[in-house]
């Protein structure tokens, strides 16, 4: 049976006998864990980045739910915005806001709601497939209305507290979809991409002086339609030039980036020229303000690049400002829709990008095109359409960050932060440099901003609740109300001047929603209140990097406006999964595995151990390889899966699981060893860090199965029957506390393994999932003896070099084994151990070194006399009728007579001297050397000589 067929079984398993349900409903409801599991949009199959983040918000929910802790669940859908949007314009064939507002908006957002759960069956068999436990069936959508109701309350609340305000600023905005965008929705899924434009050094000439020019650089040609001012720095040095007949303004540390012989006529400071004035390039509507002469842009112009002169128009933050500054003529001479509606007739109607090539022409045709160049740089683009942005003075709605950021600063400090270095880099400066949150868009499927505005008077009412709707509602409403756009829209409200109040267009911004999630999943405040009380903030949240910027930070500035906390106390924060080559995963180029068959070649516990291993832990990328999944699959689950299945060769019934008492050298190391791997791992789920905590278990993982089964194979088919149990039973101690250990980060295997103790062990529960955080014991955690282990291991190691290099088997019985170099003197017990790893007949221990840098020194005899040849002969012979009997598919208990056909005498007297061994090696009643009568008798070959080995089973 394949892993993926095993976890499928198990999966059967917990959810026919409801153990998810039952995880949490075993624990008190006054001792609560709140996690907050960000909503995903259903726009998409999983993928990797979907996987990892699944993950790290399964591992710690199940690590405090068996630490006591009831941990609620609940899954969440974002349902609005750019992504459905965008989606439907595809399906329906939309290609801008016009032919939506002519189909109708109602039609629009109705067909949007139809898509929202298109890919509900694909995310569900994802979350089943890996093994996350969540509420999924019973999830949380923001489209619901309960779920907008809250968000309505959270926008009133805000607004009464005046920390939200109507204004203009200059925002990111897609012509596409018409709506501005927020810094955090470019920035957070990286959709800058390099592109090359080009640049234009201008001559704008001096009003009133002939051949006198001052000389603006731009990477953006088409904006110099719309230019109203140029800026320059006061402080700055500047000169006029000649230049063959005609002069120019520009900073003097530039002049000869652009002109190699030329006349230097004078050189001043930059305030000589404040308010000089010029011709403007394009005759705009300046709407009766002064334009078109030279401000002061204090030290944000510079001469590091261009002319040391910046030209001003609307499109651009800094441009905004000065605008303001001097009351300057606001021209917006690009439409909505991207398109240019004001300036040369013949160019109304072009996309402002191809403006560009337009421009340059007229000014090169006009003379004043002093220098034109190629320009490679980085531009944002719409993280949904991908159409270029524009920076553009928009009307919107604002949360008032810049009022509260003092606030903002002080609840971060109360959070832990995994990394570490999140905290006071990336996080405190996104709160140190956030500008104020534009919260409204103008677009149709989101929930609708709940402001009504009176056309005659001006009056504001903002709406916190469908009960004050209806109260206040001109129309007659019953039972409920549909918060989206087109319901509302069609919604007024009562004016106190007696005029009716419409509501404004705007819809608000899907973060705004998102950020919400921690009062509306629960429809705070119309419900829960007392369970709010208790359990807010957050104990925990987690998801990738791009996500600091974007639903943390949200999250944390509603939290702390409303509330004056952070939402949460602990954030894991993972890094970003890459192609193979360092590149974006993308469908297209299919340079990545296709998860289904990641889980169908390894399972989900591969997966999840490899993620959890990783760099992406530390909020690093990650380059996704599948070799390192078969790795880990090999290195951990098999390996689990092999010892389980050795455990239950010799498990006898009513073992007890938690007996550590066995007083074998090997069993207490073990047992140390488990000890202190529970120790271990308590720590480093408690400091949310899977890095360390994987490494652990991949370690005693390999120290159980490499090291304590190995070595204590003999003592499993001992016929003394007390060293059988202690071996036994510290074996079932040691696979019950790793089967918890694991639970929470590989929990397939885990069950898998705790099922097959259930069936010898006593007091175990349903499921390990439903079972208890191991405990630790201090007094059996010994750590010198796990020191001298190491030792023993080392020259063990050493030894088999040293074999390797002699080209003589392990099954070759050697003489003798001499090493020094050792700070710790072996036990007898140990160096037995040795004796038996290196199939030795004397370990000789050297003098003793007190030095830290001596090296071990490991001499192995490797001469072979006729008695070592013989025992070497039986121990091969050994390995070859055990691979006969799994040829035979026969099991442990099943016994057989053998019979061995051979001509070698050297090989007839090693059957005859190590005839006993052999037996109890090979499970025979009886070994005879005769001629093998059965035609299935096996030939083979051992020492150079070809024999025959027929086996026939005891009935």
């Amino acid at each position: 049976m394949s892993r993926f067929e095993i976890e499928k079984k198990i999966s059967d398993f917990w959810e026919e006998n409801k153990c998810f349900e039952k995880s949490v409903s075993m624990r008190p409801v006054d001792k609560q864990y709140v996690f907050y599991d960000g909503p995903p949009f259903a726009t998409g199959v999983p993928h990797y980045g979907h996987i990892l983040g699944l993950t790290s918000k399964d591992v710690f929910p199940r690590y405090w739910t068996m630490k006591g802790y009831r941990v609620e669940r609940r899954w969440g859908w974002d349902c609005h915005g750019l992504p459905i949007e965008n989606i439907a314009e595809r399906e329906l064939g939309i290609k801008d806001k016009k032919e939506i507002e002519t189909m109708g908006v109602d039609k629009f957002n109705e067909f949007c709601r139809s898509k929202v759960f298109f890919f509900e069956k694909e995310w569900k068999k994802t979350v089943r497939s890996m093994g996350k436990w969540i509420e999924f069936d019973n999830s949380y959508k923001t489209m619901d209305n309960t779920y907008m109701e809250s968000v309505w309350n959270i926008f009133k609340t805000l607004y009464d507290k005046n920390y939200i305000y109507e204004g203009k600023k200059i925002l990111m905005y897609c012509p596409h979809c018409q709506t501005p965008l927020a810094n955090s929705e470019i920035a957070m899924d990286n959709s800058y991409r390099d592109v090359t434009e080009k640049t234009a050094t201008v001559a704008f000439e001096v009003k009133g002086k002939e051949n006198e020019y001052i000389l603006a650089w731009t990477t953006t040609p088409w904006t110099l339609i719309g230019n109203v001012a140029l800026a320059i720095n006061p402080e700055l040095d500047y000169a006029k030039i000649n230049v063959f007949g005609k002069k120019f303004i520009l900073a003097k540390e530039l002049v000869e980036n652009f002109f190699k012989q030329y006349e230097l006529i004078e050189e001043f400071k930059g305030s000589k020229i404040l308010g000089l004035e010029y011709v403007p390039l394009y005759e705009m509507n300046l709407n009766g303000k002064k334009g078109h002469y030279v401000i002061d842009g204090g030290k944000e112009v510079t001469a590091v690049d261009g002319t040391g002169i910046v030209h001003m128009a609307i499109y651009g933050e800094f441009d905004y400002q000065m605008i303001r500054k001097y009351d300057l003529p606001i021209v917006q001479h690009i439409g909505k829709d991207g398109t240019l509606i004001e300036g040369p007739k013949n160019w109304i109607g072009k996309w402002f990008k191809k403006v560009d090539d337009d421009v340059l022409g007229d000014l090169q045709d006009r003379g004043i095109l002093i220098e034109e160049k190629s320009y490679t740089h980085s531009y944002p683009f719409c993280y949904r359409c991908e159409t270029p942005l524009i920076y553009n003075a928009v009307d919107s709605w604002f949360v008032d960050i810049t009022k509260i950021k003092p606030q903002l600063m002080k609840a971060a400090e109360t959070i832990n932060w995994y990394p570490e270095n999140i905290k006071e880099g990336r996080f405190k400066y996104i709160l140190e440099t956030a500008p104020d949150w534009s919260i409204s868009r103008n677009r149709f499927w989101a929930t609708a901003i709940p402001v009504w505005k009176c056309d005659k008077c001006g009056e504001i009412k903002v709406v916190g609740s469908v009960a004050e709707l209806k109260q206040n509602a001109v129309e007659k409403l019953e039972g409920e109300v549909d918060l989206h756009k087109h319901v509302v829209d069609k919604i007024h409200l009562k004016c106190s001047c007696g005029e009716v109040m419409n509501r404004i267009p705007e819809v608000l911004d899907c973060w705004f929603e998102s950020g919400s999630m921690p009062y509306a999943a629960k429809h705070y405040p119309f419900e829960n209140q007392e369970w709010f009380k208790t359990n807010f903030p957050a104990d925990f949240i987690s998801e990738y990097i791009a996500q600091v910027r974007a639903w943390f930070y949200y999250m944390h500035v509603l939290s702390t406006l409303l509330f004056g906390k952070a939402p949460f106390k602990n954030v894991v924060v993972s890094g970003t999964i890459l192609a193979s080559d360092g590149t974006k995963m993308s469908k297209s180029k299919g340079n990545f595995p296709d998860p289904e068959k990641i889980f169908e070649t390894y399972g989900a516990d591969s997966l999840r151990l490899y993620l959890m291993a990783s760099a992406l832990m530390r909020a690093e990328d990650l380059n996704f390889f599948e070799e390192n999944v078969k790795e880990m699959h090999r290195k951990v689950v098999m390996i689990l899966a092999n010892v389980k299945n050795f455990y239950e060769l010799f498990s006898a019934t009513e073992i007890d699981p938690n007996n550590d008492s066995s007083t074998n050298i090997l069993d207490k190391w073990m047992i140390s060893k488990t000890n202190n791997l529970v120790k271990n791992a308590t720590k480093y789920y408690d400091d949310y860090n899977t890095i360390n905590l994987c490494s652990e278990i991949i370690t005693f993982v390999d120290d159980l199965s490499t090291w304590f089964v190995r070595r204590s194979r003999d003592r499993f088919k001992s016929d003394d029957v007390k060293e059988k149990n202690q071996a036994i039973t510290t074996l079932a101690f040691t696979l019950t506390n790793l089967s918890k250990v694991m639970a929470p980060i590989a929990p397939f295997i885990s069950e898998e393994v705790y099922q097959s103790l259930k069936k010898s062990c006593n007091g175990l529960k349903e499921s390990v999932h439903l079972d208890d955080w191991p405990l630790f014991n201090e007094k059996l955690i010994d750590n010198d003896l796990e020191k001298t282990m190491l030792v023993v291991r080392e020259v063990c190691s050493k030894a088999l070099d040293e074999r390797k290099k002699a080209n003589i088997p392990i099954r070759q019985a050697l003489g003798k084994l001499s090493f020094s170099g050792a700070k710790i003197n072996l036990a007898n017990e140990l160096l037995d151990l040795i004796k038996d790893e290196l199939n030795v007949k004397e370990v000789i221990q050297g003098e003793l070194s007190d030095k830290d840098n001596l090296e071990l020194v490991v001499t192995l005899d490797t001469t072979i006399t006729p008695e070592l040849l013989r025992e070497g002969i039986s121990r091969e012979l050994i390995r070859k009728i055990n691979d006969y009997r799994k040829e035979l598919k026969l099991t442990i208990k099943n016994k057989i007579n053998l019979i061995i056909e051979t001509n070698d005498d050297t090989i007839k007297q090693s059957v005859n001297e190590f005839s006993s061994e052999i037996k109890k090696s090979v499970q025979a009643i009886e070994i005879v050397q005769n001629t093998c009568t059965s035609d299935k008798a096996k030939e083979v070959e051992l020492n150079k000589a070809k024999i025959k080995l027929q086996i026939n089973l005891v009935e």
